[in-house]
């Protein structure tokens, strides 16, 4: 029997690049699932029900034939579960913990800042994603595989297109043939590496899983396909939590001088980014079994979208959420890492990076504000941030 797919939503695609808040407000004040037949998936954009569907992986999972993930990268962490899943997660998980992301990676990152800032901070101006954005987390996660930063170019390159493949829901061929071709030019440059450290071990990321003494450690291909994750989460996202912390600042001017005066408050200022305006906006889904989620019934092979970015404004969970406010008492609520066993690996490098930038940004560039030439603008569905952030200040 045909699958009655309601209630459906009577949106676009293009209509939630521009601007996605007013239907998942739309949304929370009905129904909160819904059908988009353009995407040809599921949307829900409640707390409650982000919440327990990915929660739930026994019946929503992330890695099937019909996911953009597995599609791109094949298996790895992101795309498999139960004791797959762990094992791949494990042998990367002590890298990423607090400890050590402070002691590895802070003075590498401090240091990279204030030369990106060097570059352009006495114009006075410029376009902060291409000078300063897109380049630190490249930059940095490339000093945690201890790999040659020349391959910064490369790096820019390759995510670009992943980014793309992983938002191709209209399943353009061109975009995904061209990401496949950048899979396999970003794991021939991690096999360089692999036979590099194999030779002569150092004390990076990659040496340690490569030395792993475990009997079921990781081979070749399973660490190129989990570093090709690790990369694209530690360079897409970091990139867009900084454009969108200087985007948050500069439309709330009153929080950004109160930042300035109080420094230590950039930690704050980073979770209620990652709440209001959050740089991934989706935990894409596939049902297993037919399973009743409310008033919803979905069926086995269904994609939902669970809109972290609507969960992450949901007045029945924060209050006033469509306003930047660092400091609410109940930020860490957010879903902008996402929550159960795919929380995100590299939440607390992201965080150092963002917490970092954001510091010394507004330690060089206190009066920092939007060009009068470049309207700020932002768009995205699945990833969101500005498009191009042109700001200036006075040197």
């Amino acid at each position: 029997m045909p699958h009655d797919r309601t209630p459906r939503i009577e949106t676009t695609a293009e209509a939630l690049e521009r601007d996605p808040y007013p239907i998942f407000r739309a949304m929370q004040s009905g129904s909160p699932i819904g059908w988009v037949e353009e995407l040809n998936m599921w949307l829900v954009a409640d707390y409650a029900n982000v919440e327990a569907i990915l929660r739930n992986t026994q019946d929503f999972v992330t890695g099937t034939p019909d996911s953009l993930i597995f599609d791109t990268f094949g298996d790895h962490m992101l795309t498999t579960e139960g004791a797959q899943h762990e094992r791949f997660k494990s042998r990367f998980r002590a890298a990423f913990s607090p400890a050590r992301i402070r002691a590895s990676m802070a003075p590498g990152t401090a240091a990279c800042s204030r030369m990106l800032l060097d570059n352009f901070v006495n114009f006075g101006h410029t376009e902060f994603r291409a000078a300063y954005a897109s380049r630190l987390p490249v930059l940095s996660i490339l000093m945690l595989f201890n790999m040659p930063l020349e391959e910064e170019k490369n790096l820019r390159t390759w995510y670009d297109g992943f980014e793309k493949a992983l938002s191709n829901f209209a399943r353009h061929q061109d975009i995904r043939a061209r990401a496949r071709t950048y899979v396999s030019e970003f794991h021939a440059l991690v096999r360089r590496h692999i036979e590099r450290v194999r030779t002569t071990p150092d004390d990076s990321l990659l040496s340690e899983v490569v030395h792993d003494p475990s009997e079921d450690r990781l081979d070749d291909t399973e660490i190129c396909r989990n570093a090709s994750i690790i990369f694209f989460g530690g360079i897409s996202t970091v990139e867009a939590v900084i454009l969108n912390c200087l985007y948050a600042l500069c439309t709330y001017p009153d929080e950004r001088d109160r930042l300035r005066r109080n420094p230590d408050m950039a930690p704050q200022a980073i979770e209620e980014t990652l709440r209001w305006l959050a740089p991934v906006q989706s935990a894409t889904r596939h049902v297993v079994r037919d399973i009743r989620v409310g008033e919803t019934v979905f069926r086995a092979g269904d994609t939902v979208n669970c809109m972290l970015g609507a969960a992450n404004r949901d007045p029945r969970v924060f209050e006033d959420p469509d306003s930047f406010r660092p400091g609410r008492a109940n930020v860490r609520k957010h879903l902008g890492f996402a929550l159960g066993p795919h929380f995100c690996l590299g939440s607390n490098l992201a965080r150092l990076e963002a917490t970092t930038a954001v510091r010394h940004i507004l330690e060089r560039c206190p009066d920092l504000h939007p060009s009068a030439d470049h309207p700020m603008e932002i768009r995205g569905f699945e990833f969101r941030q500005p498009t191009a952030l042109h700001l200036e200040w006075q040197t």
